[in-house]
């Protein structure tokens, strides 16, 4: 039996595949030493082919349609229905659910994934944080419109809303470095995450993880958020 996983800003799939596995990859990206069991030889030198885990993505959803004419070519060749793409903001399907039952969501879900946008947390940014000046399918919003929940730097409160819904045994969430540092933001979304449905989750304190430090080629800190 496998174990299913809904993807919320799925962008390409990276986190999807990341949870599913079987996928070649530079052979420094794996520590055998911890993981000996994990990869597979391949006829490429320096490559290595990870196995696939029991996890395998059912749902996944993206506002931007590049996203999903990368996500479903590749994920349709692992045998993933196309009808698993929903090309809707998030906000759209958790109101399709409230007024439908689950809507387009499943009944029984083991994980959630999350990359919610992070352009109103990064210091590249404007840094508006939960006040973003877009709303929640990236236009700007009016000079007389003030912020709502709806806007794009409140995205991650529909996650939640998700994971009320669909109440997975654990769920994952990304974003970028510049969330630690931009008021008491990261405390308020650990906070949000913990008071989750009747019982709330246990989060465990999100930390900043260095993608060089795994083998990637690229050095990229992003903020995990994990709870169960």
């Amino acid at each position: 039996m496998f174990k299913p996983v809904l993807s919320l800003f799925s962008g390409c799939g990276g986190m999807d595949l990341g949870f599913e596995g079987g996928f070649e990859l530079p052979t420094p990206c794996v520590n055998e030493r911890i993981h000996p069991n994990w990869s597979l030889k391949t006829n490429r030198s320096g490559w290595v082919k990870l196995k696939l885990t029991s996890f395998k993505t059912v749902f996944a959803n993206d506002i931007s349609r590049a996203a999903r004419s990368a996500w479903i070519p590749y994920f349709s060749k692992r045998g993933t229905a196309v009808e698993c793409f929903h090309l809707n903001s998030i906000i759209d399907l958790v109101n399709e659910a409230v007024k439908n039952g689950y809507g387009s969501f499943l009944r029984s879900v083991d994980v959630v994934t999350d990359g919610f946008p992070c352009q109103d947390f990064s210091i590249a940014g404007k840094r508006k944080g939960f006040n973003s000046h877009k709303n929640h399918k990236g236009s700007l919003l009016s000079k007389m419109d003030d912020p709502t929940v709806e806007n794009r730097g409140m995205l991650y409160v529909w996650m939640r809303k998700v994971i009320e819904i669909v109440e997975p045994k654990v769920f994952v969430a990304e974003n970028v470095k510049g969330l630690v540092n931009l008021a008491d933001a990261k405390t308020i979304i650990e906070n949000d995450f913990r008071n989750l449905g009747q019982d709330g989750y246990v989060v465990i304190n999100a930390k900043v993880l260095n993608s060089a430090e795994y083998g990637i080629p690229q050095a990229r800190e992003r903020m995990i958020f994990l709870g169960y």
